[in-house]
């Protein structure tokens, strides 16, 4: 197994409690707002934990809460990636510094392909996991790597850089690159990993792994369905489940064309043995005997074999089903998604309009009602008798046109100043 997945903010995640869980260590967030300190110093199964550093970066030293705080600050959106995980199945085979030195050497290399620093931790099973029904042979390494790429200051510091690890980028700019797109290179870590896992195995005599699918070898292999934690949980307790018994099915139909695979591949070589014995004894070419394998395969009966098919072709109809109940349950998410989005439109426009209306009354509203205030003082004033100021009168004779002229001009002047204060 050789799987990455990255650490994001956008699913609340951070790259410094999630290298003190890997490490079992304890870590400081100084985030002055957020920060808070991650303490996973009692969980067990932790072999080991160590900062492996590309090879530019050899001689330099740099501490794990301060690296995971600098990843941190050094990324500015609520979204960011800060992290890039990659785990991988340790060989039980090995040796524990077999495997500590293999883990290390693959941290390595991802280190100097991307040029960034690597925090390998190895985790063991525990004997409280192994209990609850984990496999014994569950040895495998964590490989924190910085998603930004790392180099030194002129006084020799660790810093990480603003660029993003090729990793990280994407497809258009990896194109831009020349590098092909990120499924591509994550086929391409993986045969890394094949390549350097079994150069130790074949060192220590042990069989070698494939990074390659069942299906891309040729092997009609039925995946196991997930089980989830519920299941699981149950199952280790001894409480069958139906998709315990599913896999439970899977695994013996698996058993049986492996067999049959095995068995195939027996008979291939025993022609070819035949073969290679009649070359030599015909004497046309000289050919090494080769060691034997100690192999035995099982005998598989036609009638087994046909067992094996019909629930390989049963197992097949099933998922086929479910995959298509599960899209077409996509499908009906998406419906009412839709549905939802299409209603929530409607009740806020109407909404609009509704608060359009209310604001349009509420000033009629109070047009009228200043409209009724001032027709009230309109009428008031007009109620109360002509004043006008008798000092503009003074010598004037008021029973003249001129004075009768006057007196309606100072008049209405009075009510204009009156109406004026009023506005």
């Amino acid at each position: 197994m050789a799987s990455t997945k990255s650490i994001s903010r956008a699913k609340g995640q951070s790259a410094i409690a999630a290298a003190a869980y890997r490490a079992g260590d304890k870590l400081l967030d100084k985030d002055k707002n957020h920060g808070k300190t991650h303490d996973y110093q009692k969980r067990s199964g932790v072999l080991s934990a160590d900062i492996i550093l590309p090879t530019t970066l050899d001689g330099c030293e740099i501490g794990r809460a301060e690296l995971w705080n600098m990843a941190e600050r050094n990324e500015t959106r609520k979204n960011s990636r800060v992290a890039r995980e990659w785990l991988v199945a340790l060989p039980h085979e090995l040796s524990e510094q077999d495997r500590k030195d293999l883990a290390h050497d693959f941290a390595r290399t991802l280190a100097d392909r991307y040029q960034v620093i690597a925090d390998c931790a190895i985790h063991v099973p525990t004997d409280k996991e192994i209990e609850r029904g984990a496999s014994p042979l569950n040895f495998h390494a964590h490989i924190l790597l910085t998603t930004r790429t790392a180099t030194i200051d002129d006084d020799g510091k660790i810093y990480l850089t603003k660029d993003k690890a090729d990793s990280e980028i994407s497809d258009d700019d990896r194109r831009k690159k020349g590098l092909p797109r990120m499924s591509v290179e994550v086929k391409a870590v993986r045969e890394l990993w094949e390549h350097t896992a079994n150069r130790v195995l074949e060192e220590k005599g042990h069989n070698l792994i494939d990074s390659r699918s069942y299906k891309s070898q040729g092997i009609d292999l039925v995946p196991q369905i997930k089980m989830g934690k519920d299941a699981t949980h149950m199952e280790r307790k001894g409480i069958p489940t139906a998709k315990g018994q599913f896999n439970r099915e899977i695994i013996q139909s698996n058993e049986l064309v492996w067999n049959k695979h095995l068995a195939n591949n027996q008979k291939t070589n025993d022609k070819a043995d035949r073969t290679i014995a009649d070359l030599r004894e015909s004497k046309l070419f000289i050919v090494p005997a080769a060691p034997k394998p100690n192999f035995k395969p099982k005998k598989v009966t036609q009638e087994r074999i046909d067992s094996a098919n019909d629930t390989v072709n049963r197992l097949k109809a099933i998922r086929l089903n479910r995959e298509k109940a599960q899209q077409a349950e996509q499908e009906h998410l998406q419906q009412q998604q839709l549905e939802t989005a299409e209603r929530k439109e409607r009740e806020q426009a109407e909404q609009e309009k509704l608060e359009r209306q209310q604001r349009r009354d509420q000033r009629l509203a109070r047009i009228a009602t200043e409209t009724g205030e001032f027709k009230h003082f309109y009428q008031q004033l007009e109620q109360q008798p002509m004043s006008v100021d008798k000092s503009h009168l003074q010598k004037i004779d008021q029973s003249s046109e001129f004075g009768q002229h006057l007196v309606a001009i100072l008049a209405t002047y009075s009510r204009m100043q009156a109406l004026t204060r009023y506005q």
